[in-house]
């Protein structure tokens, strides 16, 4: 499971776990700003902040991570520790998955690992609207509208290209929120996961007793992107894109959509080597 933070993937990430998806037994703790909790196993979110460490970063640093940054010997042995512990405690379940927002930026790392693991992957994205994205970190963190649609981007398009190859599936936060049992069916549909009577009760438990609406305290609809000028349009282009992958309006394989994101991930690449101080 992929997205940026605060996104709502906590909330899609436990719905999965409806789908019959295994998510490891050890999570991080609930919170006040999520106290339904992360559904983030403990051990891999450790993996991934040490490994942002080796690269001098923290999750909120506006940066990209080159292709030589990968080869430091320290990334080498996180490497063999991550190898070990997906053996240890995931591979013996046969549907089982991960979600750390950590995990977008750090594909080069996961995936020669779920490669050298023969794991058949795929990636569910769970998308939402930048500014609520940006309204929930500035509320959570004090980070500026600026910044926190800069870390949108940094997130999302320099990375999607990363799983073109594979299966995925896009699904948008608030369509979510606004149907749960039809976006899990999609999702499972999708990833070819099976459904039983097991799995439909399941759902339906999620979407009843867990989901609390209450909880999602941003919501921006599309046309909110044109009452602040100041804000990256870019950010504004890159979520209308992935909403119509989300919305099943084009096919995640669509020629026109990657075009569309080439010359978005190249944008984002001299808007953020032109903000980075010398």
């Amino acid at each position: 499971m992929l997205g940026m933070h605060r996104s709502g993937t906590s909330a899609i990430t436990r719905g999965v776990q409806a789908l019959g998806v295994y998510l490891g037994d050890d999570f991080l703790s609930p919170q006040p700003d999520n106290p339904t909790g992360y559904w983030e196993d403990r051990n891999i979110y450790e993996i991934n902040e040490r490994l942002l460490g080796v690269f001098g970063l923290k999750w909120e640093d506006v940066a990209i991570i080159d292709g030589d940054q990968w080869q430091e010997p320290a990334v080498e042995a996180l490497r063999d520790e991550a190898i070990e512990y997906l053996r240890s405690k995931f591979l013996g379940h046969p549907l089982w998955g991960f979600k750390d927002p950590r995990t977008i930026r750090l594909l080069p790392f996961w995936q020669p690992i779920l490669q050298s693991l023969g794991v058949d992957e795929s990636y569910l994205l769970v998308i939402r609207n930048p500014h609520s994205v940006a309204d929930s970190l500035m509320q959570r963190q004090g980070i500026d509208a600026i910044t926190a649609h800069l870390l949108w981007l940094i997130y999302l398009v320099p990375n999607l290209p990363k799983i073109a190859n594979r299966p995925f599936i896009v699904a948008d936060y608030d369509l979510f929120m606004a149907d749960p049992c039809a976006q899990l069916e999609r999702i499972a549909n999708r990833l070819n996961i099976s459904l039983n009577d097991r799995s439909r009760v399941e759902i339906e438990h999620f979407a009843k007793e867990f989901l609390d609406p209450a909880l999602r305290h941003n919501f921006f609809d599309v046309s909110d992107f044109d009452r602040d000028l100041n804000l990256p349009p870019l950010s504004r282009e890159a979520y209308l894109w992935l909403r119509s992958l989300a919305t099943d309006r084009i096919p995640v394989d669509s020629p026109r959509f990657w075009t569309a994101w080439e010359k978005s991930r190249e944008a984002v690449q001299r808007l953020i080597v032109g903000s980075t101080p010398a």
